[in-house]
């Protein structure tokens, strides 16, 4: 808040009636501070637009990680279908191998004579089937564990859309805010422009020479320009001041 300093600063315009007189008398002076004050605010409206798009740009990244996120938990939905019809298909297997076992047990009963060698044959299928018993098993755990992932992964992808959602209200807010900000420094660009011409105007007035008024002297007038001219700079100190004030409380 150290605008006293600056040529575009309120305390270049908030001057009384004295002041006038020394405007009239050097219109280079009211041209400098005008080009400065107008320099002071282009600067300004710059800035704002420099952080409004730095603001686009991270709400585009932030869109980006979600559907990156979003991506994540199509593949691990795919995987889990993946691993269900291995189960099935492993369990089917496992239900025709002990259809087998049972058909060869009747075989056993039906043949005695050939009992050895179907001993040696159920004892190859038992082991089979065990084998088969443990990789189901073993698939059953690898999909217990899947879905486990799973259900994690969706919780992190719950808790990140949440965190995404509110980043991108703020963001939004924040977008918002700076649209306005932007409008306000316009409209007081607009209005010191105006100004300026006004009071440019007024002081070509006065130069010229009058016989009349070298004659009966009068005092010197306050042109209205002026006192709308530090009106605008007094309001465009006030919208700074709160733009500041906003941007540290975001912060």
């Amino acid at each position: 808040m150290q605008q006293e300093g600056r040529p575009g600063g309120s305390a270049a315009f908030g001057a009384g009636p004295p002041e006038a007189g020394e405007f009239a008398a050097d219109p280079g002076a009211i041209h400098r501070l005008s080009l400065a004050q107008d320099g002071f605010l282009a600067l300004r409206l710059e800035a704002a637009l420099g952080r409004l798009a730095a603001t686009e740009t991270l709400l585009a990244a932030e869109r980006l990680h979600g559907r990156e996120a979003q991506a994540t938990l199509s593949l691990s939905e795919r995987a889990l279908q993946q691993q269900r019809e291995a189960t099935a298909s492993s369990d089917q297997r496992h239900r025709a191998v002990a259809t087998e076992v049972e058909r060869l047990k009747q075989s056993l009963h039906e043949a005695t004579l050939d009992k050895i060698r179907q001993d040696h044959q159920i004892a190859g299928l038992t082991a089979a089937l065990a084998s088969r018993t443990a990789e189901i098993e073993r698939l059953r755990d690898a999909s217990a564990a899947v879905e486990a992932d799973l259900r994690a992964v969706r919780a992190k992808q719950n808790s990140a859309t949440d965190v995404l959602h509110r980043e991108c209200q703020r963001l939004e807010e924040a977008v918002q805010s700076e649209r306005r900000d932007k409008a306000l420094l316009q409209r007081a660009l607009d209005l010191a422009r105006v100004n300026r011409r006004a009071l440019q105007k007024h002081i070509e007035q006065h130069m010229r020479p009058s016989a009349e008024l070298a004659a009966t002297p009068s005092a010197p007038t306050i042109p209205p320009a002026s006192q709308s001219l530090g009106q605008a700079s007094a309001d465009t100190a006030i919208l700074l001041s709160s733009n500041g004030e906003r941007h540290a409380a975001c912060n």
